[in-house]
């Protein structure tokens, strides 16, 4: 007889241990170490083998991380055990769609405890069943981490021959050789405090692109009329801007000032609190985006991505960061303005050079921002299917179909 539970209990698809000792010591070794969400560190020695890591305690108790291959669990991770005849990729999603979260123990400091994971319902299908729906989500997820990948890697690409170029200042000179290693001319820059080559300027931010700041929106307008309004927390660390809890609506009608509207390849940065400096490159919507107040805006023209190359990649070196810290401290609450952020130094390069880098990757970063639209959509079909598969609203069949339509959406940069 075939098994197909409604109410099974996820004790039926894991053992759950606690991982071992608070801290283990990073030393590089083959095997990374998990502790309450994500890799912290490389060993070399295991605990677990290709399964879901649950943070067991603190601020991320409750997230669901898959570690891929053998890894160390430290005591703030849950190792997964999976048990006979259980797809692990199902388990996986299974504890996905549990919502551990929002069931922790503790107040002061939430945990996951033995008892809330094997007291959580699950479904339960036969094992032919778990393997088609964990195939359908796990395609989902291996084409976001392909686009994910692409764009790591156009990045890493922009960001050597950046470095080249206008840190080692080996870009082509006339007869197209490495112009400072060529014995190309070199100035003294007394600001710099280093040499740079004749005919290059030391200017500003605010020289090459100034930042202008959000309009102060009413609360009401985001949360009651459902204007697209991003703020500081909407700008993530990894230089993207998370639009999932944005309004999706066209609100034109409105009359917002355009001024305030921000463009697929504009970048905004965060001006106030602890996360000062932050930034994140404007992602393809079907409606438009606007800036908040204590949020700066980058209006990079009608084509973002043609100036876009050189100045995400200046805001990526480390003195950039550096200098926004230093010019945000000594206050209760870090805040930097507009003109503190246009002020800060940036090498002006010959015209040329510039263009010739901004032309390069220009189309890397159209496919970098085609991607990030797609693993939108990709994202978005996978979080609606999860718990529709698992609780029966959807067949395995209908999702499957839906999996072919969403293989190659399609995607076009476009400014609003």
């Amino acid at each position: 007889m075939s098994i197909d539970y409604r109410n099974a209990q996820l004790y039926e698809l894991y053992d759950f241990q606690y991982g071992t000792g608070n801290t283990i010591e990073n030393i590089g070794g083959d095997f990374p170490i998990y502790g309450s969400n994500g890799i912290v560190g490389y060993t070399n020695k295991f605990n677990s083998e290709d399964a879901p890591v649950i943070g067991h305690i603190g601020a991320y108790a409750g997230i669901v991380n898959w570690a891929y291959g053998k890894h160390y669990v430290t005591y703030n991770g849950v190792i997964c055990k999976i048990k006979k005849n259980i797809n692990p990729r199902f388990g996986y999603y299974s504890l996905l769609n549990s919502n551990l979260q929002g069931r922790l123990r503790g107040s002061t400091q939430p945990f996951v405890s033995y008892d809330l994971l094997n007291e959580v319902k699950t479904y339960l299908p036969e094992r032919k069943i778990q393997d088609r729906i964990a195939k359908v989500l796990s395609d989902l997820d291996a084409k976001i981490e392909l686009n994910n990948k692409i764009n790591r890697e156009l990045e890493a690409m922009a960001k050597t021959l950046y470095d080249y170029w206008f840190v080692q200042f080996d870009f082509p000179n006339e007869q197209g050789k490495p112009y400072k290693s060529s014995g190309g001319k070199m100035v003294y820059n007394a600001e710099l405090k280093r040499e740079i080559p004749v005919g290059w300027e030391v200017g500003n931010i605010g020289n090459y692109c100034p930042s202008s700041g959000g309009f102060a929106f009413k609360s009401s307008w985001w949360t009651n009329e459902g204007v697209s309004v991003v703020k500081i927390k909407d700008i993530q660390e990894d230089y993207t801007i998370d639009i999932s809890n944005l309004a999706k609506v066209d609100l034109t009608d409105k009359k917002i000032d355009d001024k305030f509207k921000a463009k697929p390849g504009d970048i905004l940065i965060a001006m106030t609190g602890a996360t000062v400096g932050k930034y994140g490159i404007v992602p393809i919507t079907d409606y438009p985006i606007y800036v908040n107040q204590r949020v700066g805006y980058f209006n990079l023209g009608k084509e973002p991505t043609e100036k876009l190359p050189y100045l995400i990649n200046s805001l990526n070196q480390p003195y950039f960061r550096e200098m926004i810290f230093s010019l945000a401290s000594g206050a209760a609450q870090p805040n930097i303005s507009n003109e503190q952020i246009n002020r800060i130094s940036l090498i002006i390069p010959d015209r040329t050079i510039v263009n010739k880098y901004n032309l390069k990757f220009a189309p890397f970063y159209k496919t970098i921002l085609n991607n990030q639209r797609q693993n939108q959509q990709l994202t978005e079909l996978r979080d609606w299917l999860l718990p529709m598969l698992m609780n029966g609203q959807v067949t395995v069949k209908e999702a499957e179909e839906s999996l072919s339509m969403a293989a190659e959406p399609s995607v076009e940069y476009k400014t609003n």
